[in-house]
């Protein structure tokens, strides 16, 4: 008879990848629950679990309409923190922004951060600037 040697090693790295795409996911589902994850914040924050910074956010053209202001204190940021978890607690503060989802970068101490999975870590006074495209041309 004919022998087929298998090798094993593909199997493994599908299942490997196949688990990151789930915790992909779940990360993504859990990120989109702002008021559960607000309240996390809040316990944690009473618990002294983590870190939290006071931040100055600067909205730039678009955002500064959606907003309607061009300047605000942030407190009890939690830092580390994703860049993705940063514009949705900006969204949860000003809803309006969300038309801007996917179109917007973040500048976090004149870097630009791209929203994603990108942590940031924010100290007191540090500045985040929401950057919208700029029209025209």
């Amino acid at each position: 008879g004919q022998q087929s040697a298998i090798d094993p090693s593909p199997l493994p790295n599908r299942e490997k990848k196949k688990r990151q795409r789930k915790k992909r996911k779940r990360q993504q589902q859990l990120s989109s629950y702002g008021s559960a994850d607000e309240a996390e914040v809040k316990c944690a924050e009473a618990a002294g679990s983590f870190m939290t910074s006071q931040v100055f956010v600067f909205y730039f053209a678009k955002s500064v309409e959606l907003t309607g202001v061009k300047q605000e204190e942030v407190t009890a940021v939690p830092t580390p923190i994703s860049s993705r978890d940063l514009w949705n607690l900006l969204v949860q503060r000003h809803p309006r922004l969300s038309i801007l989802q996917g179109q917007v970068v973040l500048a976090v101490r004149q870097q630009y951060v791209d929203i994603g999975d990108q942590v940031v870590t924010l100290g007191d006074g540090d500045e985040v600037a929401v950057v919208p495209p700029l029209s025209g041309g």
